[in-house]
């Protein structure tokens, strides 16, 4: 199938695409009738259909992906916005041009694409690979109807008629098609919810910590001058054994000692209440120690469900492909890939030459934990001067894949 493929948008620096040429203007006007979070647009010029792709981003960002057929049509286009849709829960898996914040955000860390260009190359691969499962529902494209403007617009929702849609599709300019929800995979899904969840309970335990730290200091200070009380008895008793050796003068100073033992007996006073109020505050700093132990168990406790959030991934997707290369002279496909367990699993590989299904085969592998590397023997049988695509998947589901 005659493709191109382009990725484009709004990222750090501006706009951006790759590769780049003449169709900025097309994408230009993708972009300023995109309405919703997601769209697909579907555009004619002449022999040429875009099929193209908008997902919205956090601070007036957006990224675009664009498929373009040379003198075909296709006729149902329900499984375009599932296509679309995994390629981005599987961009923001990858982390390399979009990525989730702290609040569950996506967003993007991009300046220029050429920057990027071996993720950019590998995302072209992985939608040519998607568009040929698409090849028993493409037919070649009817004429132009010259009646019609280039640049008129036509809208819809994902649940209108899809044949008028298909209609629309090679008769206007331009056909968008918009849905407001459930554009985000449940994977993509289950992330957010975890980081929107451990990022709220991250600003309140900082909360809580400030609060305990300014009673910590309160405490102290108290201390220090519970300390200073305690010098000036010292200092009032010395007073008082002073008086007691000066016998000679007893008479003369009998209304002055009156008044120190008066004052003496006051200052105990004193330092009884202060001694109640420290007492006071010990209790209150083992109280406020245990609430700290209690916050604690709480962060604990929020791993542990990370922990366990990430095994139920793993249950569903226990490893992500992240790139695949295949040696013609021994026949084994070799990939990298991030694994979510440890465990074996059984994958299916998949070749398609340019007509269609070449081999298919199923293998045990072990999967280990973090980034790793496994192969496959896909039969050295394969043609070289043929050029292959290649898919690995478990149940059915596409975990990646590369054309040699």
């Amino acid at each position: 199938m005659n493709t191109t493929v382009y990725l484009f948008g709004e990222f750090n620096s501006g706009y951006s695409q790759y590769p780049e040429d003449y169709t900025s203007e097309i994408f230009g006007k993708f972009n300023e009738n995109a309405k919703s979070t997601t769209q697909i647009v579907i555009h004619r010029d002449g022999n040429l259909m875009y099929y193209g792709y908008i997902r919205k981003l956090e601070h007036d960002c957006y990224i675009g992906l664009c498929v373009v057929l040379n003198g075909l049509l296709l006729t149902r286009i329900d499984g375009l916005f599932s296509l679309f849709e995994h390629t981005i829960s599987g961009l923001v898996t990858n982390g390399q041009l979009i990525h989730f914040n702290e609040q569950g955000e996506i967003v993007t860390k991009v300046e220029k694409l050429y920057v990027n260009k071996e993720e950019v190359d590998l995302l072209n691969e992985s939608l040519r690979a998607g568009f040929n499962h698409f090849i028993n529902d493409i037919t070649a494209l009817p004429p132009v109807r010259f009646g019609i403007s280039k640049d008129s617009v036509n809208n819809f929702v994902v649940d209108d008629d899809l044949n008028d849609i298909i209609e629309s599709s090679h008769s206007n300019g331009y056909t968008f098609i918009y849905k407001s929800k459930g554009f985000n995979t449940a994977q993509m899904n289950s992330y957010k919810g975890v980081l929107a969840r451990v990022s709220s309970e991250k600003k309140y335990l900082q909360r809580r910590l400030e609060k305990l730290q300014i009673e910590y200091d309160k405490v102290l200070r108290q201390k220090k001058q519970f300390k200073f009380i305690m010098i000036l008895v010292v200092i009032l008793i010395a007073c008082a054994i002073g008086l007691f050796f000066l016998n000679d003068t007893l008479s003369l100073t009998r209304d002055a000692l009156l008044n120190a033992n008066d004052t003496i007996s006051m200052q105990n006073d004193s330092i009884h209440n202060q001694s109640i109020r420290i007492s006071s505050l010990y209790n209150n700093i083992h109280i406020l120690g245990q609430k700290l132990q209690a916050e604690k168990a709480l962060r604990i406790e929020a791993e542990s469900n990370l922990d366990r959030l990430r095994e139920k991934i793993s249950e569903r997707q226990p490893f992500f492909v992240k790139k695949t290369s295949f040696d013609y002279s021994t026949g084994f496909l070799s990939f990298d890939y991030y694994g979510m367990s440890d465990e074996t699993v059984t994958i299916n590989a998949r070749v398609y030459d340019d007509f269609g299904l070449v081999l298919s085969t199923n293998s045990n592998i072990h999967i280990k934990l973090g980034d790793n590397s496994d192969s496959i023997d896909m039969s050295s049988r394969i043609n070289e001067s043929k050029g292959c695509s290649f898919e690995i998947l478990k149940d059915n589901v596409i975990l990646g894949g590369d054309r040699h």
